[in-house]
Parts: C-alpha cells; structure tokens; sequence
C-alpha cells in the first residue's frame, strides 16, 4: 500500500513550532500599543501647542492690522475734514456769507477785511457779460 503525503515534514514543522499567523500579529499588535499611543499623545501634544501659537500670532496680527485700519480712517477722516473746511470757505467767499469767528482770532481778523475792487472799464470782464450755458440738446 502506498500512501500519499499530504504536507511536506518541512512544512509541518514550521507550523508546530509558531502560532497562526493571525495570533502572530495580534500579539505583536499588543506589544506595540503602549508605544503608538505614547507617540500620538506627544502628537496631540505638540499639535495643541501649534494652534496655540497659531492663536496667538493670528490675534497678534489681527490687533495689528486693527491699529493700522484705525490710523488709515483717522488720516483719511482729517484729509476730509480738510477738504470740506476748504471748500465750504470757498462757497462761503463766494456767497458772501461770513462764519463767526473765534474769539481768540477775533481781533486780528477784524482788521484784515476789505471791500472787493471795482472792475475796470477796460478789461474783458467789463466789455462782454458772461454767457450762461443754455438748456438747448445738441443735436449729434
């Protein structure tokens, strides 16, 4: 009678001598775990400081760029000012409408008004009136 091998000896062997390679890398899973979850905490550690940091220099940079929007409207709110003391004193001069004036100036400024001239009889100004611009369409 002949018998047929089913597995080699060699084969045999190597499977005696160690677990199913399943309980292998369970096992070998289980021993590094204390190890991989030190290294994620020190991860979560280290990422908690970055958005801490980031934190700090975002509110860093927001209070900077408040204080430079806050110095740009101030410039901008005086040059506005400006322009609109000196452009209601030109339609003023215009008008002929006088403001009152401050008390600490009130002297000096007293004085210095005078009468405008009187044209004279020969310039332009005298010899042809100022047109008016019409309300007529120009036709194209």
């Amino acid at each position: 009678m002949t018998t047929s091998k089913k597995t080699s000896s060699r084969s045999k062997r190597s499977t005696r001598g160690r677990a199913n390679p399943i309980d292998d890398a369970l096992a070998r899973l289980e021993r590094e775990i204390p190890r991989l979850l030190r290294q994620l905490r020190g991860n979560v550690r280290d990422l908690q400081d970055q958005v801490v940091r980031a934190r700090a220099d975002g509110e860093k940079q927001w209070k900077k760029a408040e204080r430079k929007l806050k110095q740009d409207a101030s410039q901008i709110r005086r040059r506005v000012e400006k322009k609109l003391e000196s452009a209601i004193g030109r339609m003023r001069g215009k008008r002929k409408v006088t403001r009152p004036v401050p008390k600490s100036t009130a002297k000096s400024k007293s004085k210095s008004k005078s009468k405008p001239k009187p044209k004279r009889a020969g310039s332009a100004e005298a010899k042809a009136p100022k047109r008016r611009k019409s309300a007529r369409k120009r036709s194209a």
